[in-house]
């Protein structure tokens, strides 16, 4: 699951797959700044764009794949302009706090899993 937060009405979708981000969002409004992803513990993801054409035209870009950011704010720190939230079942911010805390915990448990085994 990700979640993309609409920068303009502050609508946060929940998706299940990286995928439907391209088919949601469109490729032009990602770049322009309209969109912000994150991955299911709410950390940042950064959507790096494919070459569309020779280096230095202006056109609209083409396709992009979402990947960890090496930094920026996560959803945490965004949830005072979550507006809605719809999408994988969730309805409300409180489920939306609710989902991070969980896979955010899921996410250093296993942190904390591959530590010992080292």
């Amino acid at each position: 699951m990700i979640f993309a937060l609409d920068m303009d009405d502050g609508a946060v979708t929940a998706l299940s797959f990286t995928d439907d981000a391209a088919a949601r969002c469109k490729a032009i409004d990602v770049q322009d700044g309209y969109w912000r992803f994150f991955d299911e513990d709410g950390s940042p993801l950064e959507a790096r764009f494919e070459p569309a054409s020779p280096a230095g035209s202006v056109e609209t870009p083409a396709a992009y794949i979402l990947q960890r950011a090496m930094s920026g704010r996560w959803l945490q720190e965004l949830l005072e302009q979550v507006t809605s939230v719809n999408g994988c079942g969730l309805s409300t911010v409180d489920e939306l706090v609710e989902t991070l805390k969980i896979n955010r915990g899921k996410r250093v448990e296993q942190a904390s899993r591959g530590a010992r085994s080292k």
